[in-house]
């Protein structure tokens, strides 16, 4: 276990120095790629050090809210420390590994942002994340070196449940079907 904690530090203060210095990416600048608008309701699955829930949660302002859910409770903290730091009070944190929790139909955007590699039964999760979406809402995830652009549109695809609408750059957002 003391390991496995050890890994997990080190993981996210790599993950820290990313946030900061922008290398490969930026996740302040990515998540700016998407549509996010005052007052939505977004969920960050697998927030991880909430590198895209701080930024969603500045982009919501105070009438939005950002569910951060991850399976770590390490990571739960460093999110809500974050959020005490910047004065961010619209972010709520959630201990899974995959039932949400949600109503049905409550969530404007999912994020599912560098986890999708880590998820065993994708299947479970995305049917979880169609289940929480609204109708007009969308999933947005981002490929990267751990999993190719063609793995992800197999893996949500295999669903049936989303339909892709849009690529910008790495990002690909997908509407309910």
């Amino acid at each position: 276990m003391k390991h496995f904690n050890v890994k997990l530090r080190l993981e996210y203060f790599f993950l820290g120095l990313r946030d900061r210095f922008g290398i490969p990416f930026k996740p302040e600048e990515e998540i700016k790629k998407i549509d996010i608008k005052q007052g939505q309701t977004i969920l960050d699955f697998g927030c991880g050090i909430g590198s895209y829930t701080i930024p969603a949660a500045k982009l919501v302002g105070k009438q939005g809210k950002v569910y951060a859910l991850d399976k770590q409770p390490l990571a739960l903290k460093k999110v809500e420390e974050k959020a005490e730091r910047e004065g961010l009070h619209n972010i709520y944190t959630i201990l899974s590994d995959g039932n949400t929790g949600l109503p049905d139909e409550s969530i404007d955007i999912v994020l599912l942002y560098g986890v999708l590699p880590e998820i065993e039964d994708k299947e479970f999760i995305l049917k979880e994340l169609h289940r929480v979406l609204k109708p007009s809402g969308y999933l947005s995830t981002r490929y990267c070196f751990r999993m190719r652009k063609e793995r992800v549109l197999e893996i949500i695809g295999a669903t049936d449940l989303y339909s892709l609408v849009e690529q910008k750059g790495h990002i690909l957002n997908f509407k309910k079907k």
